[in-house]
């Protein structure tokens, strides 16, 4: 049984990332396992075999491959699994093969070890699963990491909203988050324009650490403010065996709208736009918001999980990217008469 911390390659589509392998990361490191995604997304053109090339396995305890509707179709599942590239990858690691949605198993990828999951809104049992055969324990029941509840976070009061750039750093102390340290600020903003600019709220701590200690937070002073962020439910983090501070967190709904209601000049007056947008203007998805105000999708997702966590809306299932609102609340609806 391995007992260090494992590190697994996740390689999927890149239509997948967002709507699944994100989470999944999040999933598996809440049980001490880390994972290398943005290296390992393959774009349509993309080969397989010259990312194993380039970004090399050696140093991998698993290589983990996401087959769904999307990717099954994809050049490098139909034509670059041979049984050649099988047996090259699986010398240096274990061969996981994660099936979702009506994805089949390629016949080359039956005799690794598989995992299908069924539902993609409850997998706990399948991600324990996963776990065991990283780590090469396949009797003992995994379990996750335990991480302190989050203490109560009292949301700011006035309604969401976009549109300018974001202040530069140099203005926080005048539009300091109410209840957060200046520390806390930067490591709050910071980490949401990188998630921003990723299009995901998946962080590792290492991704950012430069720009934070660039703003004149120390190490410690990094690990504390993150501490206090994940204790008052602006970040959530997951918490690893054998590390002293948050290596991998994502900002919640609520760190999105603290942030960008203070850097964000006339986020209020927008997300009040786009609300209506859906209730009364006939728009669905977070492509029609994206167009209709001239939007960055990663703020219009953001925007709309803040919406979903405030019961504003009601969300359908993520397809391909595509995220689709199916209901204004009776909430939802009160806001905007009111």
């Amino acid at each position: 049984m391995e007992t260090t911390q494992p590190t697994v390659i996740i390689c999927h589509a890149s239509e997948d990332k967002n709507s699944f392998v994100i989470p999944f990361t999040y999933k598996l490191a809440e049980y001490g396992v880390r994972s290398l995604v943005d290296e390992w997304e393959l774009q349509q053109n993309d080969s397989i075999i010259e990312k194993i090339f380039t970004e090399g396995i050696k140093n991998a305890s698993a290589f983990l491959i996401i087959l769904s509707n999307l990717s099954a179709h994809k050049l490098w599942v139909t034509e670059e699994l041979r049984p050649g590239l099988i047996k090259r990858i699986a010398v240096h690691c274990k061969l996981v093969p994660v099936l979702i949605e009506n994805a089949e198993l390629p016949e080359v990828l039956n005799t690794a070890e598989w995992v299908k999951i069924r539902d993609l809104d409850n997998y706990d049992r399948e991600i324990q699963q996963i776990v065991r055969i990283i780590r090469g324990d396949l009797a003992a029941a995994a379990a996750p990491v335990a991480a302190p509840a989050p203490a109560a976070f009292v949301a700011p009061s006035a309604p969401p909203s976009i549109v300018a750039p974001p202040k530069p750093l140099a203005q926080t102390a005048d539009s300091a988050i109410p209840g957060l340290s200046p520390s806390e600020t930067i490591a709050l903003k910071l980490s949401n324009e990188y998630a921003v600019e990723k299009g995901r709220t998946f962080i590792n701590t290492s991704d950012i650490r430069r720009m934070l200690e660039a703003n004149g937070l120390t190490p410690q002073v990094i690990n504390k403010s993150l501490d206090l962020l994940d204790e008052k439910g602006l970040i959530k983090a997951a918490r690893i065996m054998g590390t002293a501070g948050i290596e991998i967190f994502n900002v919640t709904p609520y760190g999105f709208e603290a942030y960008a209601r203070a850097f964000i000049p006339g986020y209020n007056e927008l997300a009040i736009k786009m609300l209506n947008g859906l209730a009364n203007e006939g728009l669905a998805t977070n492509d029609d918001l994206a167009s209709r105000f001239n939007l960055p999708m990663s703020v219009v997702n953001f925007t709309l999980d803040v919406f979903e966590t405030k019961n504003l809306i009601k969300k359908g299932k993520s397809l391909g990217g595509a995220v689709l609102v199916k209901n204004v609340t009776d909430a939802g609806k009160k806001l905007l008469q009111g």
